[in-house]
Protein backbone atom coordinates (compact mmCIF):
# COMPACT_ATOMS: atom_id res chain seq x y z
CA UNK A 1 0.00 0.00 0.00
CA UNK A 2 0.90 3.47 -0.18
CA UNK A 3 2.49 5.57 2.52
CA UNK A 4 -0.01 8.23 1.86
CA UNK A 5 -2.89 5.90 1.63
CA UNK A 6 -2.04 4.55 4.43
CA UNK A 7 -1.68 8.34 6.56
CA UNK A 8 -4.66 9.66 5.06
CA UNK A 9 -6.64 6.53 6.67
CA UNK A 10 -4.76 7.38 9.99
CA UNK A 11 -5.38 10.85 10.37
CA UNK A 12 -8.76 10.32 9.32
CA UNK A 13 -9.39 8.09 12.40
CA UNK A 14 -7.60 10.17 14.50
CA UNK A 15 -9.55 12.96 13.49
CA UNK A 16 -13.00 10.73 14.12
CA UNK A 17 -11.70 9.70 17.07
CA UNK A 18 -11.16 13.35 18.60
CA UNK A 19 -14.39 14.69 16.93
CA UNK A 20 -16.47 11.71 18.90
CA UNK A 21 -14.86 12.74 22.29
CA UNK A 22 -15.40 16.91 21.80
CA UNK A 23 -18.83 16.02 20.71
CA UNK A 24 -19.62 19.64 20.02
CA UNK A 25 -20.70 20.64 16.21
CA UNK A 26 -20.28 24.49 16.72
CA UNK A 27 -16.47 23.93 18.41
CA UNK A 28 -15.47 21.31 15.94
CA UNK A 29 -16.78 23.05 12.73
CA UNK A 30 -14.78 26.23 14.56
CA UNK A 31 -11.24 24.23 14.72
CA UNK A 32 -11.59 22.50 11.34
CA UNK A 33 -12.16 25.29 9.69
CA UNK A 34 -9.39 27.58 11.65
CA UNK A 35 -7.24 24.11 10.17
CA UNK A 36 -8.24 24.04 7.46
CA UNK A 37 -7.12 28.02 6.60
CA UNK A 38 -4.04 27.40 8.08
CA UNK A 39 -3.41 24.78 5.96
CA UNK A 40 -4.07 26.32 2.94
CA UNK A 41 -1.89 29.09 3.73
CA UNK A 42 1.06 26.76 3.84
CA UNK A 43 3.12 25.41 1.00
CA UNK A 44 2.99 21.48 1.36
CA UNK A 45 3.61 18.78 -0.69
CA UNK A 46 0.80 17.22 -2.37
CA UNK A 47 0.49 14.60 -0.25
CA UNK A 48 0.95 16.33 3.41
CA UNK A 49 -2.09 18.70 1.66
CA UNK A 50 -4.21 15.35 0.83
CA UNK A 51 -3.22 13.71 4.33
CA UNK A 52 -3.82 17.02 6.09
CA UNK A 53 -6.94 18.07 4.15
CA UNK A 54 -8.61 15.04 3.04
CA UNK A 55 -7.58 12.85 6.03
CA UNK A 56 -7.89 14.67 8.96
CA UNK A 57 -10.22 18.10 8.52
CA UNK A 58 -12.48 16.71 6.02
CA UNK A 59 -13.33 13.86 9.11
CA UNK A 60 -13.47 16.27 11.87
CA UNK A 61 -15.43 18.26 10.65
CA UNK A 62 -18.44 16.00 9.00
CA UNK A 63 -20.92 17.57 7.19
CA UNK A 64 -22.84 15.05 8.70
CA UNK A 65 -22.74 16.13 11.99
CA UNK A 66 -23.63 19.92 11.61
CA UNK A 67 -26.80 18.73 9.30
CA UNK A 68 -27.81 16.57 11.90
CA UNK A 69 -27.82 19.44 14.19
CA UNK A 70 -29.77 21.44 12.24
CA UNK A 71 -32.09 18.90 11.20
CA UNK A 72 -33.24 17.91 14.80
CA UNK A 73 -33.50 21.78 15.70
CA UNK A 74 -36.27 21.49 12.61
CA UNK A 75 -37.96 18.57 14.11
CA UNK A 76 -38.10 20.61 16.87
CA UNK A 77 -39.28 23.41 15.66
CA UNK A 78 -37.23 25.91 16.28
CA UNK A 79 -37.06 27.73 13.23
CA UNK A 80 -36.02 30.90 14.17
CA UNK A 81 -33.32 29.26 16.43
CA UNK A 82 -32.18 27.26 13.31
CA UNK A 83 -31.80 30.46 11.03
CA UNK A 84 -29.75 31.98 13.76
CA UNK A 85 -27.22 29.01 13.95
CA UNK A 86 -26.90 28.37 10.33
CA UNK A 87 -26.00 31.84 9.90
CA UNK A 88 -24.10 31.94 12.99
CA UNK A 89 -22.21 28.81 12.01
CA UNK A 90 -21.39 29.98 8.41
CA UNK A 91 -20.50 33.08 9.44
CA UNK A 92 -17.81 32.08 11.82
CA UNK A 93 -16.07 29.23 9.94
CA UNK A 94 -15.27 31.55 7.15
CA UNK A 95 -14.26 33.95 9.43
CA UNK A 96 -11.93 31.62 11.37
CA UNK A 97 -10.74 30.40 7.99
CA UNK A 98 -9.59 33.77 6.83
CA UNK A 99 -8.02 34.16 10.47
CA UNK A 100 -6.22 30.57 9.75
CA UNK A 101 -4.88 31.44 6.12
CA UNK A 102 -3.64 34.63 7.56
CA UNK A 103 -1.39 33.26 10.42
CA UNK A 104 -0.91 30.70 8.44
CA UNK A 105 0.92 33.34 5.84
CA UNK A 106 3.13 35.23 8.36
CA UNK A 107 4.02 32.12 9.89
CA UNK A 108 5.94 31.50 6.54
Amino acid sequence: MNKTFISIIFFSYSATFLRFYLNNNFLVSIIGSFLYGFVLSRILSKSKREILLTGFCSCFTSFTGFVNFLYQLIIQGYYLKLFFYLNLIVFFNLLLMYIGFLLGRKMT
